[in-house]
């Protein structure tokens, strides 16, 4: 936290010795996964509660690029990892003036007109920002991301817990009918 908001939190060095070499434009190294810590479980449940409503709607739900083609409404899976000249060099074979479409994973349920697919596509965004930064330098709007995660986590938590529940409404049953007013008991004066 004091790397938040600490007095220098704008201007701390780096001590590791491949700080000097890190260019900007360099993609952040894959690190040894160790042991989850509480962040990295709480962000597994927050996908996998956005990527179960993917998969309800029929999107895919393994981490990726994909692309659909004109006319149809499948995403069909093109690779893990693509870097940004092969990207570049699909779309210049297949332009989205043609109907191509190409999208990452968390950017699947971005245009839909669902607004739960646009919640759970925001919320794989916000997960995915959150692990990059991690790795590197967090910043007082990352720990504001973390906050809302944890609001919509909930929200969508709680919305579950109702779909699942056995409990129904209904409405009441008619009320009887009045009895006559000769079958009122007689009040003493």
């Amino acid at each position: 936290m004091s790397r938040l908001t600490g007095p220098d939190s704008g201007r701390s060095q780096r001590t590791d010795i491949h700080s000097a070499a890190t260019s900007p434009f360099d993609r952040p190294s894959d690190t040894e996964p160790g042991a989850p810590d509480p962040l990295d479980i709480a962000l597994a449940e927050i996908e996998a509660g956005a990527l179960e409503v993917y998969a309800r709607a029929g999107l895919p739900t393994d981490p990726g690029h994909y692309r659909k083609p004109p006319d149809t409404d499948a995403w069909t899976f093109i690779a893990a990892t693509l870097p940004p000249e092969a990207r570049f060099a699909l779309t210049l074979e297949h332009p989205a003036e043609m109907g191509w479409r190409f999208a990452r994973l968390q950017d699947l349920g971005a245009r839909s007109d669902r607004p739960d697919l646009q919640a759970a596509s925001r919320l794989l965004n916000d997960i995915a920002d959150l692990r990059a930064a991690r790795r590197g330098r967090l910043t007082e709007d990352h720990l504001i991301v973390a906050m809302e995660l944890g609001g919509a986590w909930r929200a969508l938590r709680d919305s579950k817990a109702v779909k699942a529940s056995r409990l129904t409404l209904t409405p009441p049953s008619s009320p009887k009918k009045p009895r006559a007013k000769r079958d009122k008991g007689v009040k003493p004066r």
